[in-house]
């Protein structure tokens, strides 16, 4: 049992007090072992830190690269009205510019988009038997993440991959993709770019054939059937109807005409790649190897003085 200092108060009574454990010494003590034992074996450090760049330096240029492209789009925020530019002054321009985001990102634009890339017979080829497998087992378990067919598995795919972010600040929409290869990753988000504008072009020329219509029956019923302006309507449908027709074409809407919008910046293919970052890995590296290399050196003299400390108190054969 250890002993209690025993002091008195001024009325000689006494007071018991236990001296508290020095935790600041402790503290310190451990610091110096620690710091000696590093010192003891800095080549082992060393050799651990050297092994593990040694290690990054090889990994590093074997693992894929990754690219990544953007596409920029500018939304209309003005409605064309007998020939005018009028503001949408009545309509949040933020709430319109979310709107184009969802549009972009909604199943009508991806199907678009793979059908004009023509993924779905990549899909197909590069699904293999483990794939094939993981989706019978998803299709019994899981019913509702199934994708039947290829199609709809490169539709699933960009909907993951390809994120489409929107700044309520300037307005602005950007459409970014990343892929094993520069060419590829900008040639799906322009893909996007070039279906939302086609979208936007079907939709004006679906009101532009409403509107010559509704033309049509109006100058009818003011004018009769043999007049010249009622004809000079029925000329006007047809033109609009054949507009939209052609519009329809998959075919309409390449890159090339869509360059010349000023609403959008089509990505180009960017070389260098955004994946892997040598310098974190490295850093990396050599972070965890100095200190899975300074946690053996303090390990091994703990047990080193632990195994001295068992055989010192061995008791000396009579």
């Amino acid at each position: 049992m250890m002993n209690t200092p025993l002091k008195f108060d001024h009325e000689m009574r006494p007071i018991f007090q236990r001296e508290g454990s020095d935790f600041r010494a402790h503290y310190e003590d451990w610091a110096a072992h620690s710091l000696l034992s590093i010192k003891r074996h800095r080549g082992l450090i060393a050799s651990l830190v050297a092994l593990a760049l040694a290690i990054a330096c090889i990994i590093i240029p074997l693992m894929p690269r990754k690219y990544s492209a953007e596409a920029l789009i500018y939304p209309n925020l003005f409605s064309r009205e007998q020939e005018k530019a009028v503001a949408l002054a009545s309509v949040d321009a933020a709430s319109i510019v979310s709107s184009e985001a969802r549009l972009i990102r909604s199943d009508a634009i991806l199907r678009a988009v793979v059908k004009r890339l023509g993924l779905d017979p990549v899909a197909a080829k590069s699904q293999s038997w483990a794939t094939q497998g993981l989706d019978w087992v998803r299709a019994r378990l899981l019913p509702e993440t199934r994708n039947h067919s290829p199609f709809d598995r490169a539709v699933a795919m960009l909907r993951d991959k390809v994120a489409v972010m929107n700044d309520t600040r300037s307005y602005l929409i950007s459409i970014s993709f990343t892929a094993p290869s520069a060419d590829e990753a900008a040639r799906v988000v322009n893909a996007f770019a070039i279906e939302y504008l086609r979208d936007k072009e079907l939709q004006r020329r679906r009101d532009g054939a409403a509107a010559a219509e509704h033309e049509l029956g109006r100058q009818l019923a003011i004018y009769g059937e043999k007049h010249p302006k009622v004809l000079q309507a029925a000329e006007g449908l047809d033109a609009a109807r054949a507009s939209l027709k052609a519009a329809m074409s998959p075919q309409d809407g390449g890159q090339d005409e869509v360059t010349s919008d000023e609403t959008v910046k089509l990505a180009v293919p960017n070389r260098t790649p955004t994946s892997p970052k040598g310098f974190v890995i490295l850093g990396l590296s050599f972070l965890s190897a100095l200190l899975a290399g300074v946690g053996l050196a303090i390990w091994r003299d703990r047990r080193d003085a632990k195994r001295k400390h068992t055989v010192g108190h061995q008791p000396h054969p009579q």
